[in-house]
């Protein structure tokens, strides 16, 4: 026969379980750091706990826990055979190696699984890095060769799932039990399995977590006619029953669609309404099926204020309707995006708001310029700053640094106005600087000026929004370099 046409086998592994000892019988010997950690696994799985130890070399953790009844039954005095009786499992956490290859032999004896602490080849079974977010569990093992890697591992793992992820596994699970309530057949297992699963693998993580009694009646429904409906659907039908819809703020970035997060783009195909700024070029759209809202043309602070009055009150009428909204936003939401603004006026009026984050043109557009915003020797420090302030006004700017590299979003129409500004603030005049026009986008164009000619430069050559200007010693650095973003 074709050996290939099986899986190798990788001897030298331990066979990884999920143990369930619930009411099991489980003594723990000791009393120092190891058995506190151990009777806290044990207390976590819902086992019936009997410690043995003189009061002496016991913790005060599990001095308070004896008080508190979390550990059934407390032996003050050192180990003894009889310990072993009606016992299902034996964790022995103290430090005499000689005694514990006594209580591992005993346990053999009377088939027992036993875990020695710090000592492998006396376990049946070894405690793993765990990380734990409600009915999540993931586990970590080295099988007993380097106990600091697997937390070092675990750590890693733990970093890099998405926030409140157990939410969304008991989420499931609460649907799951409701489906086999209303359909407990045994002939319907592979039905409840596969729907079980395309709902999982439609659904996305945050979605998932926002099911709620509500919504899994509604899912129940689609259930008996095999059917996996869109989370948008659900939300819409909600609204038609008077429901709560979703608010979602998101960062568009730049501009270029490659350049959207994984997470923005996975928002904005639930959505039912986008309400978008006008800049956001239409590639962005491409893939998008539901209505857009662009926000009107403006000029001068009232029409601003105006136009953004307007956009706020089209999303709270999509809201009040049950509606999936998506207030998308050119660059990153919280960086002179107004973002912080609208997550507090949706908060006033009862909203709980998610916020995406995007990519900003404040870091993302000297980078497409080839000009690196930090360089050793030249910048230790970036000021990403606006040239629109409060009330059309330049912000307070601080006095030059050699070692500043400066960055300033929306700054075209105040070029003239910001040079002389930095003049004052003692910029050299010839200080190199770069308008990036359109950054990350085909239509991308560079503009090179000077601190002293920044307002002649934007008229002669019609620089237009949106553009980033870079100001400091690291413009000209990589020059006559290449770089591909």
């Amino acid at each position: 026969m074709n050996s290939e046409k099986f899986p190798q086998i990788r001897a030298g592994g331990s066979l990884l379980l999920a143990w369930r000892i619930k009411n099991k019988n489980v003594l723990i010997v000791g009393g120092g750091n190891v058995a506190c950690s151990r009777v806290i696994k044990a207390l976590e799985a819902d086992s019936s706990i009997t410690l043995v130890c003189p009061e002496q070399g016991l913790k005060e953790e599990l001095k308070y826990r004896i008080q508190q009844n979390q550990i059934r039954k407390w032996i003050n005095r050192e180990f003894e055979i009889s310990d072993l009786d009606g016992m299902d499992m034996v964790l022995s956490a103290i430090d005499d190696p000689v005694r514990s290859r006594e209580i591992c032999q005993f346990c053999r004896e009377k088939n027992i699984p036993v875990n020695v602490a710090d000592v492998p080849p006396l376990c049946d079974f070894y405690f793993m890095a765990e990380h734990r977010d409600g009915p999540l569990q993931i586990a970590v093992s080295t099988n007993g060769k380097g106990p600091k890697l697997a937390t070092i591992i675990r750590d890693h793992i733990q970093d890099n799932l998405p926030k409140r992820i157990g939410d969304s596994i008991e989420a499931v699970g609460l649907l799951r039990q409701k489906v086999r309530e209303v359909d407990p057949d045994h002939a319907s297992s592979e039905k409840r399995m596969n729907w079980m699963s395309k709902i999982c693998e439609e659904w996305s993580l945050d979605e998932l977590k926002m099911l709620n009694e509500k919504k899994i009646d509604e899912l129940i429904s689609h259930y008996k006619n095999n059917n996996v409906p869109k989370y948008s659907e659900i939300i819409s039908s909600e609204g038609k029953k008077g429901y709560t819809g979703r608010i979602i703020i998101v960062g568009a970035g730049p501009g270029d669609p490659e350049l959207l997060t994984i997470k923005a783009t996975k928002a904005l195909s639930s959505a039912d309404l986008i309400v978008s700024d006008r800049l956001i070029p239409k590639a962005v759209f491409a893939n998008v099926t539901c209505e857009i809202r662009l926000a009107p043309s403006k000029s001068g602070e009232t029409k601003s204020e105006d136009a953004q009055d307007l956009l706020q009150n089209w999303c709270l009428e999509a809201l009040n309707e049950g509606k999936t909204v998506i207030r998308l936003k050119i660059g990153d939401p919280f960086l002179f995006g107004r973002g912080g603004e609208e997550v507090a006026f949706f908060k006033e009026r009862g909203w709980n708001v998610e916020v995406i984050p995007g990519i900003s043109s404040g870091l993302s557009a000297p980078m497409a310029a080839n000009v690196p915003v930090t360089y050793r020797g030249l910048s230790d420090q970036v000021l990403i700053t606006t040239g629109q302030g409060t009330k059309g006004k330049l912000p307070n700017l601080p006095t030059y640094d050699i070692m500043r590299t400066t960055v300033v979003l929306m700054a075209v129409g105040k070029a003239s106005e910001l040079s002389k500004e930095l003049l004052d603030k003692g910029y050299p005049p010839d200080l190199p600087t770069i308008f990036i026009e359109n950054s990350n986008r085909p239509e991308e164009r560079l503009i090179e000026a000077t601190v002293s000619t920044l307002g002649e430069v934007v008229e002669k050559e019609h620089v237009v929004a949106p553009s980033t200007l870079v100001i400091g010693r690291t413009v000209n650095t990589l020059k006559n370099q290449e770089l591909i973003c």
